[in-house]
């Protein structure tokens, strides 16, 4: 089973990307584009996973994301990967809400949850520095700077609403004749209340 755990983007902000995509594809260089239906913001990447370890790790995210609180995020602004130099994926950013709760909290719970239950398995952890992020194409030949640009340049400034992030969701991910598909394996529910993150 290919798994990984992400906060899911709701139909308005998918809607406010869709708008601007269509006008936008036709000016850059070919992509392997994500369904807008699968975007996601992913927490952690877990990779091929045996079916047997999956009630362990259940219970290790479910552990993990119930001391969090819901927070508010937008998604806003784009860029490409790697910074700087031809581009090989193009992705959205996110935004936490400066008053919300605290994401890159919960995605350090996630992981670190994760690679216990994980432990001994062929999982490894994520090692670079977490970066929150959707993505939306993955570039087969790297695109130029200056489609690079041309993406950053019509994604600026916020995409949609502000939408809030209320549970953390393990998916699987199945390749099909009509492309990838996302199913959702577990839910995890951000429960404490009040201020950030619960003692």
């Amino acid at each position: 089973m290919r798994l990984f755990v992400a906060l899911e983007v709701p139909d308005g902000p998918r809607r406010e990307v869709e708008r601007r995509l269509r006008a936008l594809r036709s000016e850059l260089p070919p992509a392997r584009w994500v369904d807008l239906a699968n975007v996601h913001l992913t927490l952690a990447f877990l990779g091929a996973v045996d079916a047997a370890a999956t009630g362990r790790l259940a219970a290790a995210l479910e552990g993990a994301c119930a001391p969090h609180r819901p927070f508010t995020l937008r998604l806003a602004g784009g860029g490409t990967f790697p910074p700087g130099r031809p581009a090989r994926v193009a992705w959205i950013g996110v935004d936490a809400h400066p008053s919300g709760g605290d994401l890159a909290g919960l995605q350090a719970s996630v992981a670190a949850a994760a690679a216990s239950a994980l432990a001994g398995t062929a999982h490894e952890p994520e090692s670079r520095p977490y970066h929150p992020h959707v993505t939306l194409a993955r570039c087969s030949e790297p695109w130029p700077r200056s489609a690079a640009e041309t993406f950053a340049a019509a994604f600026a400034g916020p995409l949609g609403e502000a939408f809030t992030a209320e549970r953390a969701v393990l998916f699987e991910s199945r390749q099909g004749r009509g492309g990838v598909r996302y199913l959702e394996s577990g839910s995890f529910p951000l429960r404490a209340a009040g201020g950030g993150q619960a003692a």
